[in-house]
């Protein structure tokens, strides 16, 4: 395995985390931090092969968790105005335009986490949500928003198919 600037990225990100998680940054948090690293990434390529993840850019991602939070805290404010109110559910079917099966995973996860929509369900390009919203208003826009929004920030990072063969060449 070689230490390209991929693998160099991800043992240094892991062992930022290791040292959150000792919540201290010690030479030795940062020396057992980047040996712990390397030898996850030695049996992570050694015993998973993840092809479903090879055509995402997760450099593309680095800024997405943090958008995704703030996301969920303003969500979640106007999720208390609506319950307040006048609210309506429903179970709603949208169609995904996002390709690649691992950000259609991710974005599954992140739309449960943001407030006002729920995961139910996934058969290829179409997404069940459990939907919340105003019954002043037609549909469930916000929860379709926020869909769209987080598929916009997922989409980002998909390789398109001529990226890959003009790799190879």
């Amino acid at each position: 395995m070689g230490m390209g600037r991929h693998t160099i990225f991800v043992v240094f990100a892991l062992t930022l985390v290791w040292c959150i998680l000792m919540e201290g940054v010690s030479w030795q948090n940062v020396a057992v931090g980047l040996f712990m690293s390397m030898l996850s990434l030695h049996f992570v390529g050694k015993f998973f092969h993840f092809d479903e993840i090879k055509d995402v850019e997760f450099s593309k991602l680095i800024g997405y968790p943090f958008w995704l939070l703030a996301r969920i805290y303003v969500d979640a404010f106007l999720l208390m105005k609506l319950i307040l109110s006048d609210a309506k559910w429903e179970i709603v079917e949208e169609e995904l335009e996002v390709e690649n099966e691992a950000l259609r995973i991710i974005l599954a996860d992140s739309i449960t986490l943001t407030p006002g929509s729920v995961y139910v369900e996934r058969h290829g390009n179409k997404i069940t949500l459990l939907c919340i919203g105003n019954r002043k208003k037609k549909g469930y826009p916000a929860s379709v928003d926020d869909l769209r929004s987080i598929e916009r920030m997922l989409i980002k990072s998909q390789k398109k198919p001529e990226e890959d063969s003009a790799k190879e060449a």
